[in-house]
């Protein structure tokens, strides 16, 4: 199968295996930062930003 890509996309094997090392250094992160909950503390932050900004216009539209 790699074979057939790399024909059709006119890929060497070196490219093929920095799109493979990069694509699993990617999943490795993301399961990572998902087990460790990392991506919470953007999303509370998010939405603290959002509310803090909706508690500023409401003054302002009134």
């Amino acid at each position: 199968m790699p074979i057939f890509f790399s024909v059709a996309l006119d890929l060497g094997s070196l490219e093929i295996g920095v799109i493979l090392f990069s694509g699993l250094g990617f999943l490795i992160m993301f399961g990572y930062s998902s087990a460790t909950g990392a991506y919470q503390d953007l999303i509370k932050t998010t939405l603290d930003n959002d509310e803090a900004r909706r508690k500023k216009k409401l003054p302002n539209s009134r």
